[in-house]
């Protein structure tokens, strides 16, 4: 009768371990299944297609704000994954976890700040995105950081509705999230501007001289920094007015 007892209780132990063993594989696959899900919505693939061209970019945008009347931009930096629509919120903290569809995504969405002109065509704006592993996002901005990655990726695109642009990039600066000059707009201040290229030239870990002046638009793209809570890792471009 005990060995019976003990049998049975044998067969207990073994199916409730299988039973474990089953969910906690579910679980990891679902873990698996959910981070692919994160990279993809990261990604730009599933609007890669509608990137402007600089023939027609007016064609591309009539598009693009179909799928959302939020959207300004695009932007490109060559030598990167980042190749992204950009948005404008009516606050910076809309699109933190709201993708180009607006729909819910961990990964956000590639934002201009909302002080900011649509036309890009204030001298100082802010462009932000979250840093994803793998390049995703703003996850290729910390690449500048290496003197020699710098040194060879140099130039970008961003196309607006009006036209398409050239982007000279120019300094990489490791900051934080308080940092009052990056991280206030300036419209038309030249005497403001200065100040900001000064202080660029002061403080960045990389700089290339492409003789700035006062009244060159400057673009910053903004990711978080992993080195500390309120760490900024800010890659810093000129817009040039073909």
């Amino acid at each position: 009768m005990a060995y019976k007892l003990i049998k049975f209780a044998d067969k207990i132990l073994n199916v409730l371990i299988y039973t474990v063993l089953i969910i906690a594989f579910l679980f990891c696959l679902y873990a698996l299944f959910d981070t692919i899900r994160l990279y993809v919505r990261a990604s730009n693939y599933s609007v890669s297609y509608l990137k402007p061209t600089k023939e027609d970019p007016a064609k591309a945008f009539s598009r693009l704000k179909k799928i959302n009347k939020d959207v300004c931009a695009w932007i490109t930096i060559d030598g990167t994954s980042i190749d992204y629509p950009v948005v404008r919120g009516k606050t910076n903290a809309e699109y933190l976890s709201k993708d180009v569809y607006k729909n819910y995504s961990v990964a956000g969405s590639i934002f201009l700040d909302y002080r900011n002109s649509t036309d890009l065509k204030d001298l100082h704006s802010i462009i932000f995105g979250h840093h994803m592993d793998g390049g995703a996002m703003f996850g290729d901005v910390k690449k500048f950081i290496d003197k020699d990655f710098f040194d060879k990726n140099k130039t970008g695109t961003i196309y607006t509705n009006d036209g398409v642009y050239d982007l000279d990039v120019f300094a990489f600066i490791d900051t934080d999230a308080y940092d009052r000059y990056i991280y206030s707009v300036n419209k038309d201040d030249t005497s403001k501007q200065q100040e900001l290229i000064d202080y660029i030239k002061k403080v960045s870990i990389n700089y290339r001289e492409i003789n700035l002046k006062e009244n060159d638009i400057i673009i910053a793209l903004s990711t978080c920094s992993s080195a500390t809570t309120n760490g900024r890792d800010v890659l810093l471009v000129r817009l040039n007015e073909n």
